[in-house]
């Protein structure tokens, strides 16, 4: 058996999940490339517009198996998981109307080091030395990115970064969720829930902002902007590219293994680079290219690490 395919994948169902991963960068890709398109409308308001369309998106490819793919146990669970999830878009959306997208892309790829904290924090994990190094110089391609001293900190960095916590936490409650609910099922609630959170978060935010102007709650994030004719293609982009991106990870992961599918998932800085640049004109900065490859390299080495591992407990 060949020890980087463990399941023992064909050479074919291998380059077919490699195509579904290529395929899942590049719709992330352009997720950024929409939100910075659309600047102009509240970050709150665009996480709302992106779950409803996506929402309709779903309804409508799976209403043909009936809907009893709406149930589950675990209801309360979906609520949790998915609130962390409509902070994690909402802080993601709001940071890249500041940040350059590139940047923003970097900074986000920390999500898996993320992961390690918090399940050293919340599932009492003990991170072996590998997993811990891996962690602490990924964390130094962070500040190789942000250049702390060099440059001026700015505050939407802050926002990816408390973004890719938020998912960090998705992915913690997601190890739970896989064991006992269809994917249909968790992605109903995903798309559900976050247009609720989104609404509810719009109408409460803008009554405080308004009604008690004291509370120092900008106006203009809850504000509700109209898009124009001209924003829809936009829109519709930010939906579906968002939408479709999860699906294509899901199928690359039936094909092969995750240490195959998730460091393809760092083509997105690349994709979303060029595209800046054809698009926006956005250049990217060297410490940024650099940064992201200590961050992705220590990443993909700790993947591999942890499949080893894992590959050698199933042995004995």
């Amino acid at each position: 058996m060949n020890p980087n395919n463990p399941q023992g994948k064909s050479g074919n169902q291998v380059l077919i999940g490699a195509v579904w991963g290529v395929a899942a960068a590049t719709a992330h890709s352009f997720v950024p490339i929409a939100v910075r398109l659309l600047d102009h409308i509240p970050a709150i308001e665009l996480v709302f517009f992106r779950n409803l369309i996506g929402l309709l998106i779903i309804l409508t490819i799976i209403s043909w198996r009936g809907f009893q793919f709406w149930k589950t146990n675990r209801l309360g669970f979906h609520i949790q998981r998915n609130l962390a999830n409509f902070i994690g878009m909402w802080l993601w959306f709001a940071g890249l109307a500041f940040l350059p997208i590139a940047k923003a892309v970097a900074l986000h790829f920390t999500v898996p080091l993320m992961v390690v904290v918090l399940a050293v924090i919340f599932l009492r994990e003990r991170p072996g030395i590998m997993r811990l190094t891996c962690t602490l110089v990924g964390f130094a391609g962070v500040l190789v990115i942000l250049r702390p001293g060099a440059l001026p900190m700015s505050p939407a960095a802050f926002l990816v970064l408390g973004s890719a916590l938020s998912y960090a936490g998705v992915a913690i409650y997601t190890r739970s969720l896989g064991k006992t609910d269809h994917p249909t099922t968790t992605t109903f609630y995903y798309q559900f829930t976050l247009t609720i959170f989104a609404s509810i978060s719009m109408l409460v935010g803008w009554l405080l902002s308004t009604l008690n102007p004291d509370l120092g709650l900008p106006t203009t994030w809850f504000t509700w902007v109209t898009p124009s004719v001209a924003d829809i293609p936009a829109l519709l982009l930010l939906a579906i590219s968002g939408t479709v991106a999860p699906y294509c990870l899901v199928r690359a992961f039936v094909h092969t293994e995750a240490t195959i599918v998730e460091p393809i998932e760092y083509l997105r800085l690349p994709i979303t680079a060029a595209i800046a640049y054809l698009i926006f004109d956005q250049s990217t900065d060297l410490w940024v290219w650099v940064g992201a490859a200590i961050i992705a390299g220590s990443t993909y080495v700790m993947t591999q690490s942890e499949a080893k591992k894992v590959s050698q407990n199933q042995k004995h």
